[in-house]
């Protein structure tokens, strides 16, 4: 049963029922509602302020997964990194040295990512460092494991070609021992015969008699066999294939002709004085690239009688394929 509310009258010496309109009632519970709902409110903020909800723990804990996730991810691309460029250093420095191949600059093996970035999908976004990085180490990781295969490519094909390699590179004196006289004047800056001005000179000048034969220091091809007009005489260029080349100058006989094929130890012409010479000597060069390099470096170890036995073993070859 609901209490009634009485106020005395001093004027009736009573007391009166008080009767409150209903309006009243509902103003003053609608008060009382707001007063909670503020309360409640308040509550709240400060709650969530220090202490997380359910779904916002289970929100944290995802992202905190996905950042170690990426950490871990970037810290595997890292050491991904560092081992693709150690196999980098080793192929420029032994697998491609060995084949005399040119090295892969560090600009092509680093490549290069110009224009809009890539990454602008990632700013804005929280922990947005994270991703640009994690991004961009994986791009330059497949780019560099890209290169790096093309390059193993050329080492397998040049290793298949290995025996062709070592017949075709030049690596015999031209001139046998038992014929020359004396090596005159070697590879490198000189004092010119004809101006007495300091010029490189770019092979090795070996002297001996006129009419001594000379050889081809290793498989190939004849590419030049004539008469130059530019200080070399009668001159004879072979292209032995994998970026070499040799150069026989000054000859007095030429016995090869263009396109002709030769093998090591064969005899390609005769020693001489033609051209721009002082005396009867050969002016044999080496290119690697067409670049001149040191004839010098090429020479193989052989003693004057394995020379001679490699010479007659090419001829007795040379008349047997002739006889056929």
């Amino acid at each position: 049963m609901r209490k009634s509310k009485f106020r005395y009258n001093p004027l009736t010496l009573s007391f009166e029922r008080i009767d409150v309109p209903f309006s009243k009632k509902l103003a003053k519970i609608a008060i009382h509602f707001g007063y909670s709902l503020v309360i409640a409110a308040v509550f709240t903020v400060t709650y969530s302020f220090f202490f997380d909800t359910p779904k916002e723990k289970i929100l944290k804990r995802n992202i905190a997964e996905a950042i170690l996730g990426f950490e871990i991810l970037d810290k595997r691309i890292t050491e991904a990194n560092t081992t693709i460029d150690l196999i980098q250093r080793r192929d420029n420095q032994i697998y491609r040295s060995i084949f005399e191949a040119d090295t892969i600059p560090s600009t092509i093996r680093l490549g290069g990512f110009g224009g809009v970035s890539p990454y602008s999908k990632f700013e804005g976004l929280k922990n947005a460092d994270i991703l640009i990085r994690a991004a961009s180490q994986l791009d330059k990781l497949s780019w560099k494991v890209y290169i790096q295969s093309k390059s193993f490519d050329e080492v397998i094909e040049m290793a298949k070609n290995k025996e062709k390699m070592v017949q075709s590179v030049p690596a015999i004196q031209p001139v046998s021992v038992k014929e020359m006289a004396r090596i005159s004047d070697q590879f490198g800056f000189r004092k010119d015969p004809f101006t007495r001005n300091y010029k490189k000179h770019l092979g090795v000048d070996f002297v001996g008699p006129v009419g001594v034969p000379i050889y081809a220091t290793g498989n190939g091809t004849v590419v030049s066999a004539e008469f130059s007009f530019f200080g070399y005489g009668n001159v004879v260029v072979i292209d032995h294939g994998f970026g070499y080349k040799s150069r026989y100058a000054h000859l007095f006989k030429i016995s090869v002709t263009d396109g002709q094929q030769v093998v090591r130890g064969q005899v390609i012409g005769e020693l001489g004085n033609s051209g721009r010479s002082t005396g009867p000597h050969l002016h044999y060069e080496v290119l690697l690239r067409d670049n001149p390099v040191d004839p010098i470096n090429y020479f193989n170890d052989m003693t004057s009688d394995e020379y001679e036995l490699m010479v007659n073993n090419i001829t007795k070859k040379g008349n047997q394929t002739h006889l056929d």
